[in-house]
């Protein structure tokens, strides 16, 4: 919305600025404004007709280019190797690969920017012409973004301290417990809050939840088992501390566009998703790093 106002003021600007200069023509060529040119009045007439054309051009450029604007691409720390940097510095991962060499097959030359989750989220849902991977699908934020993929799938898992004696048969068990460890703005904490959750214990980096949970600071973890498995190297802390104790569910994860991009930037981004997923591009970026391409399906809308 925001770019379609930018878009129409661009536009009045180049009716109003064209029109004026138009009648200015006009005007110099019954000789109703005298120019001050020492030839003669078709000299001062080609005077403003170039003028008229510079303008008309630079505007159309001006309102092409908001009309055509780049596209914003965001991603975080994957703690399940899907897309990083390494001690350099380099950006890596499959989904990382994936997003780079559909990129190349659309000719899109737009960075990556790696950034915290919760500042990539709220940017992408409020900023027309942003992209968020990898961004977990739910009925929730269904209709907040336009979707590409499956990149890859998860499993939400509850862990406790291990001999901790807690038994969790259902979701609404865990409500029972002192405190549950979650990921700022992340899927999982939105599910927990949405069923009902006041017991949560949100941080900005969900490897700190190892530590309290081994701590006693709080009696679950809502993971899975590759952030788990990434928070134990990143500490350089043992996992065997912990233990599953109810699995949540089984979830895919998206390239998220913001609402109002344009269709056609989508669709240029699915096809090329969708002939990597069927020419064996996309298993054979996935096979390197001994992962498979997700199963996932979007649910039919209610």
């Amino acid at each position: 919305k925001m770019m379609n106002k930018i878009i129409s003021y661009k536009v009045i600007m180049l009716f109003i600025v064209s029109t004026i200069v138009f009648q200015i023509i006009k005007l110099a060529r019954v000789g109703a404004i005298p120019c001050g040119c020492p030839s003669s009045k078709l000299r001062c007439q080609n005077i403003f007709l170039k003028f008229y054309i510079i303008v008309t051009i630079c505007l159309t450029i001006f309102t092409s280019s908001a009309m055509c604007a780049d596209l914003t691409i965001y991603t975080e720390e994957s703690r399940s190797g899907a897309h990083f940097t390494d001690k350099d510095g380099n950006p890596k991962g499959y989904v990382y690969e994936l997003i780079v060499e559909m990129q190349k097959k659309m000719g899109d030359t737009t960075p990556i920017q790696f950034v915290p989750w919760a500042r990539g989220y709220k940017l992408t849902m409020i900023k027309p012409n942003h992209a968020l991977f990898s961004t977990t699908f739910t009925e929730e934020r269904r209709p907040l973004f336009k979707w590409v993929g499956p990149v890859s799938q998860a499993v939400w898992i509850f862990y406790a301290k291990a001999g901790s004696g807690i038994k969790i048969n259902a979701l609404e068990d865990a409500k029972k417990v002192n405190l549950i460890g979650t990921y700022l703005d992340d899927v999982r904490e939105q599910f927990l809050k949405k069923e009902g959750f006041t017991n949560l214990d949100s941080v900005p980096k969900d490897e700190l939840n190892l530590k309290k949970l081994l701590a006693g600071r709080i009696s679950l973890w809502a993971a899975s088992p590759i952030a788990v498995s990434f928070a134990g190297k990143k500490l350089g802390i043992p996992i065997d501390g912990i233990e599953p104790v109810f699995t949540i569910m089984k979830k895919g994860l998206f390239i998220a566009f913001n609402k109002d991009t344009p269709d056609d930037i989508v669709n240029k981004w699915t096809k090329a998703y969708n002939d990597f997923r069927t020419d064996g591009t996309m298993e054979a970026i996935y096979k390197k790093w001994d992962k498979t391409i997700p199963t996932y399906q979007i649910p039919p809308a209610p």
